[in-house]
């Protein structure tokens, strides 16, 4: 378990003791840069230096970065200090491996910035959109603020997530950055926009002071929906935000990433309830007027919770564990009253393409043979990511709308 966001504070004043070379936390009064960047480090000596390079790169700006070495094993740790020496705006901590989400809440807690976002430790930034998101929310005294942003597979670079320059005031925020994530893949006349992104982090960033007086933290209950929840958590609170056309970053799609790692999880049913039982109450608090939407919203996440239970079960190699995994399953959605979900097939766009074939299998298949259009649309799936047309054809389409 990774502490809390109040563990967290009550513990800030002892982190001086694991420092790396063990100076001591820098104080307020010392400095107050103007943004804090936090990188999560693990096992990340491929691309680490590149990143922090990167960000020392960015000269019109009062910045700190923040190193957090999840108990690497690799040379990373080696490379935190090393930079840490070298430039008095980078501050590093070790701790031992406790997960991403561990890692970004404990550099919420030693943020010194007046704005703060957190970047991954192998992707590449985009400074011209990242100082010209800051620009923004500076101007507009907005509490949150989101880039477009590209991806990079095997080095070619194609647009990933496209959001309009625009400034969102009070039920603004949700009907047009929050409903979009909540229902993406699912056309609602409320949540029609013309941003089109995804829950990562890494493209926004947030005042220091709204993340903290809100208690937002990171948690994980899946595998890795932390950005997810942070972002939507924010969104629902949020009172002013701005997005800009400008890439501000690029991720680069690392196959062997956790995100892309075909494990089975043993109690993902368990986990749905548990990340449910923590997510629906702010957005239900978030909602309190869009009742009818908050409803609709409870019938797309249980359909995105069986779409993830056939692919957790195509993960599972041995008969006796697939005949276990699969009643499960089937439990969970007669419990559920699937039949009744996924109605809201029909509102599905074109472009979803898992989303369809998963949930118009269940609806005219039935529950055993989606199983079996699950597992060959997993093998087909993994083929085709390695095409590159295919893949910018995708995203171009789902860009488009």
């Amino acid at each position: 378990m990774h502490p809390t966001f109040h563990e967290c504070l009550c513990t800030v004043s002892g982190a001086v003791n694991d420092r790396y070379g063990g100076a001591g936390m820098k104080t307020e009064q010392d400095r107050k840069p103007v943004l804090t960047a936090v990188v999560p480090v693990y096992n990340g000596e491929r691309y680490l230096r590149e990143t922090v390079e990167r960000i020392r790169g960015i000269r019109s700006l009062d910045w700190e970065l923040i190193l957090i070495d999840d108990g690497s094993a690799d040379g990373s740790g080696a490379i935190c200090a090393e930079f840490e020496v070298l430039d008095d705006r980078i501050r590093c901590f070790r701790q031992e491996n406790r997960g991403i989400a561990a890692s970004r809440n404990r550099g919420l807690c030693q943020a010194q910035g007046e704005y703060i976002c957190f970047w991954d430790q192998d992707d590449i930034l985009l400074p011209e959109g990242c100082l010209a998101l800051l620009q923004q929310m500076q101007t507009e005294d907005a509490q949150m603020g989101m880039c477009s942003t590209e991806r990079s597979i095997h080095g070619k670079r194609s647009g990933f997530e496209r959001v309009q320059d625009g400034i969102y005031t009070g039920a603004k925020v949700q009907q047009e950055l929050l409903y979009p994530l909540l229902f993406r893949g699912f056309r609602y006349d409320f949540a029609e926009s013309s941003n089109y992104f995804y829950g990562s982090v890494w493209k926004c960033i947030f005042r220091t002071d709204f993340i903290r007086e809100n208690q937002i933290e990171f948690k994980r209950f899946i595998n890795y929906e932390d950005d997810w929840i942070f972002v939507t958590h924010a969104l629902s609170l949020a009172k002013r935000a701005v997005t800009v056309s400008v890439p501000g970053y690029c991720w680069r799609v690392n196959e062997q990433s956790e995100s892309h790692r075909g494990e089975y999880i043993e109690d993902l049913q368990e986990r749905f309830a548990a990340l449910d039982g923590y997510v629906m109450p702010y957005l239900e608090k978030g909602m309190a007027k869009d009742k009818a939407v908050f409803d609709a919203y409870r019938k797309v996440s249980l359909c995105e919770h069986y779409i993830d239970s056939y692919r957790n079960a195509a993960n599972v190699c041995s008969a006796a564990e697939r005949r276990r995994c699969h009643r499960l399953v089937r439990d969970y959605l007669r419990e559920t009253g699937y039949r009744e979900q996924i109605a809201c097939v029909h509102k599905l766009r074109s472009s979803a393409y898992r989303k369809k074939v998963i949930l118009m299998s269940l609806r005219y298949g039935g529950v055993g043979a989606t199983f079996i259009i699950s597992r060959i649309y997993d093998i087909l799936e993994r083929r085709m990511s390695s095409v590159q047309w295919i893949v910018r054809m995708e995203r171009s389409k789902k860009m488009k709308r």
